[in-house]
């Protein structure tokens, strides 16, 4: 340790990792993320410099223990469920790893902050702070050191179409250019610093340390100034790693905006224990249908998806909905009501029951698809939404939907498109449960094969394909193994129905939920689910249930006249989940867990998917703080000191002890060889000491002098308070006379408690070397090396603190 460069080194590697870490911003919505990211950085940062204390610098044993803490922290924070099972904690934290990259490979940023996502994030994170303060602190190599700053900041540069904004940029290079600094100035101060003249000190700052510092800010300045100006004026430049402003498309002063492209796979939440509240509902409606987040009108092969085209801001929700597609007065409607309040759902479409006429009571702009009735937010969210929504409760027949005409040629051409590369396998099966008849006759076949008659089970654990749960190499193998969830039924429910010719898509929401009072409902992340919408002529768009889930039946409009006679089963339209355990005793009265931004079309999430465990973190990190602060090493040293000084002479020590760290704290050194009248001559010829602090300074110079010269006496001398005013006077009176920047150092930063630190390592390996023998009084004061001490012979010379 050189007097506490390697502290200043650690703490600046940890501000430029955890700078750099904040260009990831335009990728992960909200902050939690960020939250993780920093007790991943400080975990790196306090366990390296308690680390470098305790093995003397020996930066294997550094690394290593800076790489088991920082794999603990992870546990604690993101697996802390398993922390006796350690292999359980590994397959957990692989299984979140996994599912974090299956969000980078399929969605566009800016992504919901679930688990592993901020597991990526955090995780990624920590090891770029290990990798910095390994290079900067330990091999005092701060240029290589910028090589993982960089690696993190080219993330956000490759993924972002226009780049990162420019402000990003001048963050991260800041975050650089503070850690060269940093060793820069540790490397000037190790020339070496002798107590000066007024005169040599002021020749010395105009010349030696100020000089160097203007000038390398003007090199760094001049350089990242270059660094943000070329890109705009030289060509080709203009769209790589330094990008535009940050707005993107459909920003505020524009006339449209563009909807995000939400992925339907909710396969990784469908599993997950934790079955949070996501909000509540009160609804006039006695069994309310599926509260709707978004319909996805779009099927490439792969996946479900609303359609890509911009939405007109005059389309505002404040001006009313439209009317839905296809509905005609001929259809029984009643006019109801529903309040939602939004608990922990962030999403950008808004969840609303279909087809919803009028919304009042939402901040910011929210715009709806006039084709869908989905409604998305501009530049806003559901983050604790409150709003009201009248919406009609539509009650077709069987008969309406038996005797509804052709669809419309434009309808037909869009809701029955597919690809050309659908396996015949798939429409072949689709025909041959269809059979012949009318299009609702073919749509209710469909339905009971998935419900009831193809012998399908409902499964969240069912294999999964690799191009994902809706895709068509995922559709072959759900009809194969007849095992699988909302996603595998709705979708191939709409890709058979296509193939028939009739017209379909797929609804993603919620199931009505728990029921709280007689119109009070509950909806967790457990409600989550999917369900194929067909298009009837005269009706509209029309939801159907072929997922087997017990506690939901079919809507009774798609239960035939002649079957409805001798049902009981179909008077509601939908009912609360039930729960239900498949065979490997697991709960699928769930069909999601925690909704995020692969699972609902609309990439619903929970803003608490992820929970950070402040109590614990923080409690930890304000222990390892406190135990690692020079500030408290100096405080604590200094108690022991002033403990131990019961006699005259001992309390002269402790005072000119205190003397000499305090100054030290200021910058002021002296020679070993000095005696205590030379460091006051000097003290009071460069610092110009007033009167009454040049009298605090003989007094304690004379009390050591006769500490260690004047014969034994029974006298009890000054006592100690006395002498701490003392103390404080003259540091005040330097202290005064220094720059703001060095007053603050040394109230943050004081050199005697890096000294302080610096001395346990030794302490303590005297001790485990010595064992029980050591006695008390032998204990090393962590700040007395060098020291002044009362005379154990009569020979001891006057001795003052180390240069």
């Amino acid at each position: 340790m050189r007097d506490g460069s390697d502290e200043r080194m650690a703490v600046t590697a940890a501000a430029a990792s955890l700078v750099a870490a904040l260009t990831l911003a335009p990728l992960i919505k909200g902050t939690t993320w960020l939250f993780a990211a920093a007790i991943m950085v400080l975990t790196v940062m306090v366990t390296g410099i308690v680390a470098r204390q305790l093995a003397r610098g020996w930066w294997p044993a550094v690394v290593g223990l800076q790489a088991i803490t920082l794999f603990l922290a992870i546990v604690v924070l993101f697996a802390r469920g398993e922390l006796v099972d350690p292999p359980g904690a590994v397959r957990l934290l692989s299984d979140m790893l996994q599912a974090g990259m299956q969000v980078t490979q399929s969605q566009s940023p800016p992504v919901d902050a679930e688990r592993g996502i901020v597991l990526l994030v955090a995780g990624g994170a920590g090891l770029v702070a290990l990798a910095v303060d390994i290079l900067a602190t330990s091999f005092r190599q701060p240029a290589l050191a910028g090589l993982p700053l960089l690696a993190m900041y080219c993330v956000p540069a490759a993924l972002l179409d226009d780049g990162l904004p420019w402000y990003l940029f001048l963050v991260a290079a800041a975050g650089f250019l503070l850690l060269l600094s940093a060793d820069a100035g540790d490397r000037v101060r190790s020339w070496g610093r002798v107590l000066a003249s007024a005169g040599q000190r002021s020749a010395a700052r105009s010349g030696g340390d100020t000089g160097l510092a203007r000038g390398g800010r003007r090199v760094g300045l001049a350089a990242v100034a270059m660094a943000v100006a070329l890109p705009a004026v030289v060509p080709g430049l203009d769209n790589q790693l330094l990008g535009g402003s940050g707005d993107g498309d459909g920003g505020s002063g524009g006339t449209v905006i563009t909807r995000i492209n939400p992925i339907l796979d909710m396969r990784r939440d469908l599993n997950d224990p934790v079955d949070t509240q996501l909000l509540q509902y009160s609804t006039t409606v006695l069994n309310p249908e599926p509260l709707r987040i978004v319909t996805d009108d779009q099927y490439d092969g792969r996946t479900w998806r609303p359609s890509n085209k911009d939405i007109p801001r005059a389309n505002n929700i404040n001006n009313g909905m439209p009317d839905a597609p296809g509905l005609t007065s001929g259809v029984a409607t009643t006019e109801e009501e529903s309040r939602i309040r939004i608990f922990r759902l962030r999403e950008t479409y808004l969840p609303l029951p279909y087809p919803t006429r009028q919304v009042s009571g939402l901040d910011g702009e929210w715009l709806f698809d006039k084709e869908t009735l989905n409604v998305i937010g501009n530049e806003v969210d559901t983050t604790q939404a409150e709003y009201t929504a009248k919406f009609l409760s539509v009650s077709p027949t069987s008969e309406q939907l038996a005797g509804a005409p052709e669809p419309p040629k434009d309808i037909v051409d869009r809701y029955t498109d597919l690809p050309d590369d659908i396996p015949q396998v798939v429409e072949d099966t689709a025909r041959e449960v269809a059979g012949n008849g009318t299009q609702y006759e073919q749509a209710v076949r469909l339905q009971d094969y998935f419900f009831r008659d193809g012998g399908f089970r409902y499964d969240t654990r069912a294999p999964q394909s690799e191009d994902g749960d809706g895709s068509a190499s995922a559709i072959v193998d759900f009809l194969d193994q007849k095992v699988g969830y909302c996603v595998h039924y709705a979708s191939t429910m709409a890709v058979m129905a296509r193939q028939l010719g009739i017209p379909a898509r797929v609804a993603v929401g919620f199931l009505p939920g728990s029921v709280q009072t007689e119109n009070t409902r509950i909806i967790s992340s457990r409600d989550a689910h999917a369900w194929p919408e067909l298009y009837f002529e005269g009706v509209g768009w029309v939801r159907f249930e072929p997922t087997p889930r017990s506690g939901q039946a079919p809507p009774s409009w798609t239960i035939p006249q002649e079957e409805d006679d001798d049902s009981t089963t179909s008077e509601d339209t939908s009912t609360t989940t039930a729960p239900e355990t498949d065979d490997e005793g697991a709960s699928s009265s769930s069909e999601a867990a925690v909704p995020d931004e692969q699972e609902v079309a609309a990439g619903a999430q929970q803003s608490d998917g992820f929970s950070v465990p402040w109590q614990p973190i923080v409690a930890l990190l304000v222990v390892l703080l406190a135990l690692a602060s020079p500030r408290a090493a100096s405080s604590l040293a200094t108690r022991k000191r002033w403990r131990r000084a019961g006699t005259p002479p001992a309390l002269a020590a402790a005072a000119w002890d205190d003397l000499r760290l305090g100054l030290s704290d200021l910058g002021v050194r002296w020679a070993a060889s000095w005696t205590p009248r030379a460091v006051r001559q000097r003290l009071n010829d460069d610092y110009q000491l007033s009167p009454e602090q040049a009298e605090a300074l003989d007094r304690l110079v004379e009390e050591l002098e006769d500490a260690f010269y004047a014969p034994p006496s029974d006298a009890p001398g000054r006592p100690a308070a006395e002498r701490k005013k003392d103390v404080a006077l003259i540091v005040g009176a330097v202290a005064v006379q220094k720059s703001s920047q060095t007053r603050w150092r040394a109230r943050l930063w004081p050199a005697s408690g890096v000294s302080a630190l610096a001395a346990l390592g030794p302490w303590f390996t005297s001790r485990f070397q010595r064992g029980s023998s050591v006695d008390d009084s032998d204990d090393l004061d962590p700040d007395t090396d060098g020291a002044a001490r009362p005379p154990r012979a009569p020979q001891q010379k006057a001795g003052s603190g180390a240069r």
